[in-house]
């Protein structure tokens, strides 16, 4: 199995080199085009002779994520479902708007907490990715833009408090000027069901990543139908790891609430949402429900979503209600894998 080259460090690198007769200084050309380049393939390094880039391709992966199936859609939103070194698939989205790109990276093959309405729980957990299979994923994307993607968030399939040992240096390297893409850490946010310890450990890197919670409920009676048991904490304990984000950080908390018709979406959901918001001092991030392939939960209609908008607002919650993007190419996690069999080529749409 080929060793992504990422994973080497620039001494290694010099080394193995060094024992393929070839040049040290050639450490330096392959480092630029894998940080400044973006290179996702040996093909690209030009200033490399042919016979080094061919005996690259024989020994390393140029990028650790491999795309078997690109999906594209009209407002320019691109997922990828990208193959592994050993044979695992695994999410990636590209979100543009006018101003910004952002990219949605994934941080596990599948995920162990399995809410309710998540396409990427229902097979359960696989295995962590590794620290290169995370910080790839952003250079997939920054490759497809052409620069540096502007935003990652740290929201796709998996939870990141349960693979920090892998996210924490990925995050470092993206954030690294000289050996990663040299991006701020305001602009990197990690999202998470809710996993206090995870959280409180984020907060002891103090850098000044963005915190988002997927709180979905307002008490725990109701939490309990959308987050099952064994990965579920209280919110009591949760508000607490919070508050000790804010803390080490100084950084507003988001709270992600996914509306479901008929589950969490009353005027009385509103209010009592609002009282943690502002006790938290969270902002508040709506999102109508993605119904999946399964279509067991759907999203409320919009009258309704506009008013629970509207009482969170009045309550002076600072609150957005999300535009979804990339409908038509099953954008949200876990869908593209759980409709798909990877194909042999890229697909388009």
């Amino acid at each position: 199995m080929k060793q992504p080259i990422r994973e080497l460090s620039q001494n290694d690198l010099k080394q193995w080199l060094k024992d393929n007769g070839q040049q040290p200084f050639r450490a330096n050309q392959i480092q630029t085009w894998l940080t400044t380049g973006l290179a996702t393939s040996f093909d690209e390094m030009l200033n490399l002779p042919k016979s080094l880039r061919e005996l690259l391709a024989e020994h390393f992966l140029p990028c650790a994520v491999t795309p078997v199936k690109t999906l594209r859609a009209e407002d320019r939103t691109v997922k990828w479902l990208s193959e592994l070194a050993d044979g695992a698939t695994v999410e990636t989205v590209l979100i543009r708007t006018p101003t910004r790109n952002t990219v949605c990276i994934s941080t596990q093959v599948g995920c162990a907490v399995r809410c309710a309405f998540c396409e990427s729980g229902r097979r359960g957990f696989i295995r962590n990715l590794t620290a290169t299979e995370i910080y790839d994923q952003v250079v997939l994307a920054s490759h497809e833009c052409g620069k540096t993607v502007d935003n990652v968030v740290v929201m796709g399939t998996g939870e990141p408090m349960h693979n920090l040992d892998n996210l924490l240096p990925a995050l470092d390297r993206l954030c690294d000027a000289e050996q990663g893409l040299g991006m701020g850490a305001r602009h990197i946010t990690v999202s998470t069901s809710g996993i206090p310890a995870g959280i409180r450990r984020l907060a002891d890197q103090e850098r000044p990543w963005n915190l988002a919670i997927s709180l979905h409920a307002p008490n725990d009676e109701l939490r309990s139908h959308i987050i099952p048991k064994r990965h579920r904490h209280t919110i009591e304990e949760i508000m607490n790891a919070c508050t000790y984000y804010r803390r080490q950080t100084g950084r507003m908390i988001t709270f992600e609430y996914v509306l479901v018709s008929g589950l969490n979406d009353t005027p009385a959901n509103a209010r009592d949402l609002s009282i943690l918001a502002r006790v938290a001092r969270a902002k508040v991030n709506l999102i109508p429900c993605n119904p999946g392939k399964a279509k067991i939960l759907q999203a409320p209609d919009n009258d309704t979503c506009a008013q629970f908008l509207a009482i969170l607002e009045q309550r002076g919650v600072q609150v957005t209600l999300r535009r979804r993007k990339g409908d038509r190419i099953q954008a949200a996690c876990g869908q593209l894998k759980a409709n798909s069999t990877p194909p042999s080529s890229t697909e388009q749409e």
